[in-house]
């Protein structure tokens, strides 16, 4: 008996399993037959809700931008925080997805899933340039931050996201480790015209 489903039940159902096997497979090993049938739908129901498998990964990125920018945008929000804070909240979002997605990033690192991960890294700084671009605004009127185009500032930072690749399986103690943060603390600690050594005696402050 053929089972019916509600549009956006089915969408997302396909979306799910795109999405699981683009992670466990790699985006260019996974055919739409095999996306359908993973669902249990022909292939022509796969093509009645996406036109092609590059516009199914295209929606499941979207799905994964709207979280953070949702997440990142609540945080931006909070009046309590200074800019400084608020700037060093943005490190758990170069890592993971917030609302229990964290896992996705880690399989991202593998070669496979370079497609995907290419994906998310053109998108992210295009996404969230402008709650970026808040925050420095933001310093700037707290006088800790000096920069004269605060936009083209935040387009550079998020660049500086993709020192932390690979971070996740790196030792925490270990010297590789300790190198990129201290190496992306610097870089935009230069981006925002902040003072040197800023971010490292924040955090030593808030650790103690």
């Amino acid at each position: 008996m053929r089972v019916t489903k509600k549009p956006e039940i089915r969408r997302k159902e396909l979306m799910n399993a795109a999405e699981d096997l683009f992670i466990e497979k790699g985006y260019e090993q996974v055919e739409v037959l095999e996306i359908a049938k993973k669902v249990g739908v022909v292939k022509g129901t796969f093509y009645y809700y996406f036109k092609s498998k590059e516009a199914i990964l295209d929606a499941i990125i979207d799905k994964y931008i709207s979280i953070l920018v949702e997440d990142m945008e609540n945080m931006v929000n909070q009046k309590d925080l200074t800019a400084l804070e608020k700037l060093m909240n943005i490190y758990p979002f170069a890592l993971s997805f917030p609302g229990g997605h964290k896992s996705i990033m880690h399989r991202l690192q593998e070669e496979k899933n370079v497609h995907l991960r290419m994906k998310l890294e053109q998108r992210i700084p295009q996404e969230t340039a402008g709650l970026l671009t808040r925050i420095i605004k933001q310093g700037i009127e707290e006088g800790v931050f000096n920069i004269k185009y605060p936009e083209e500032a935040a387009g550079v930072y998020m660049g500086t996201m993709i020192i932390l690749q690979g971070i996740e399986n790196l030792d925490p103690n270990s010297l590789e480790f300790k190198r990129k943060f201290m190496a992306m603390f610097y870089f935009i600690e230069r981006i925002l015209g902040a003072e040197e050594g800023l971010i490292i005696k924040f955090m030593e402050k808030n650790s103690s």
